[in-house]
């Protein structure tokens, strides 16, 4: 019995537990493990504003005022373009045939021909002329609107008169004398002379002073 005993003691001694196993955790977790820190996230929140649109039918102020101002644009371009129709329908139908130079007329014809051979471009040719007889030319172009603010009516029954200023918009002017003849500035390297009333094709507009 004793070797029992002893073999017995000897297997309690060889299955006996490790302390680790039998001592419990005083935190009541598995030894050795730790669980993971907590951390508190926050939120951010977008406070961009976002705009309510009008409701239908509401249009605001400068919405109205760009269509307006688009509108009248559109309106003037149109009457633009009207008035060219007509001014190019009215120069075309020329009848060749010449009326009697108005009151002072006949004096813008004599000073564009005593500029014959003078090196200027078309409309100091036609400034020059203007000033001999009294209108306050300044810087002139060429456009039709520039002429008649000069006090110059714009011809539209298709017979000219000696002294009438014939205009090509944007591109010439020059003084009509007659017989389907003109004088032009800026030909051939700027110098004046005379030469056919169409040679740059029927004017846009015809405008008559006197």
């Amino acid at each position: 019995m004793a070797g029992a005993a002893a073999l017995s003691f000897g297997l309690v001694g060889t299955f006996s537990l490790p302390a680790y196993a039998t001592a419990p955790d005083p935190e009541g977790g598995i030894d050795g493990y730790q669980a993971p820190a907590q951390s508190l996230q926050t939120v951010q929140v977008d406070e961009t504003v976002v705009p309510i649109a009008a409701p239908e039918g509401e249009v605001g102020a400068d919405v109205l005022a760009q269509e307006r101002q688009q509108q009248e644009a559109e309106e003037a371009a149109k009457r633009a373009e009207e008035l060219q129709a007509q001014q190019v329908s009215t120069s075309s139908s020329f009848s060749g045939k010449d009326i009697p130079a108005g009151v002072g007329a006949q004096g813008i014809v004599n000073a564009a021909l005593a500029q014959l051979g003078v090196m200027q471009d078309c409309t100091a040719l036609v400034e020059n002329s203007l000033r001999a007889v009294g209108i306050p030319a300044g810087d002139l172009g060429t456009q039709i609107g520039e002429y008649t603010g000069l006090g110059g009516t714009l011809v539209t029954s298709g017979d000219y008169a000696p002294g009438d200023v014939l205009i090509w918009s944007g591109r010439h002017v020059a003084v009509y004398i007659g017989n389907g003849q003109a004088v032009h500035g800026g030909y051939g390297g700027n110098q004046t002379v005379v030469a056919g009333a169409f040679i740059d094709g029927a004017p846009s507009g015809v405008v008559r002073f006197g």
